[in-house]
């Protein structure tokens, strides 16, 4: 595998800082979201690390965990060409934000989203990742799908180590839904050449660490009080 060190992805800049103010006042002034975060204090200061989110069932998942999380280092997410920046407008938007980079979803092995996380991370940046992997929209909201090895592959080759973070609240949104957000202990990456028994092991351990930060479920309201439901689908 070739990985080129060379510092590819940006870690500061004035639109990565007009980004995040703008996601604040979006999410939080706009659309009224009320973010409960628990747990920032197990994010290490400065340390370039694997940011494992779970379940993803939204496309706001990776807004708000850029949102919540320390602006530095930066976090950079991939996003599925096929699926996301499928239409001119998504493009845009996510061209202005500046923290999603594009990767073909397609194959059981991608080597193109692999290497790409690897970049990411020798960077200096941070990488945010849903380890569940692609299409689980619709699966239930306070469940985890099978967690893919990819995850602590890359921690292994990129030696970096994985952040839990769980999510709750993001399936099904409207305006002033409560969000929750819950961050674990940073996890250690498997040891250097212990190959795929290290990493199903490293694969169980996070699995067991999402499960441990998975946050309750907010309270149910019923439809005909939802303000804005369309929210749920803004960016389908």
């Amino acid at each position: 595998m070739s990985t080129p060190d060379k510092p590819r992805f940006r870690q500061d800049g004035f639109r990565w800082g007009m980004s995040r103010r703008g996601l604040n006042v979006i999410l939080r002034h706009i659309f009224g979201f009320q973010i409960e975060v628990e747990g920032l204090e197990n994010v290490p200061a400065g340390e370039s690390l694997i940011i494992a989110a779970a379940p993803h069932r939204n496309w706001l998942d990776p807004f708000l965990v850029l949102l919540v999380l320390p602006g530095r280092p930066r976090i950079y997410f991939l996003g599925s060409r096929e699926a996301v920046f499928n239409t001119w407008w998504k493009k845009l938007l996510l061209g202005a934000l500046g923290g999603v980079v594009p990767v073909s979803s397609e194959g059981r092995l991608n080597r193109e989203a692999l290497e790409t996380a690897v970049q990411v991370l020798r960077s200096g940046a941070s990488l945010g990742v849903f380890p569940e992997g692609w299409g689980h929209t619709y699966d239930p909201p306070d469940q985890l799908a099978e967690i893919k090895r990819g995850v602590t592959w890359v921690a292994m080759n990129a030696n970096r180590r994985i952040l839990p973070v769980g999510l709750a609240g993001t399936r099904d949104l409207w305006r002033g839904k409560t969000l929750r957000v819950r961050i674990g202990p940073p996890m250690a990456p498997p040891a250097e050449g212990s190959r795929r028994a290290g990493e199903a092991q490293a694969t169980r351990a996070l699995e067991q660490g999402l499960y441990e930060v998975l946050p309750p479920q907010p309270p149910f309201v019923e439809p005909s009080l939802r303000p804005w439901p369309w929210l749920t689908s803004l960016l389908d």
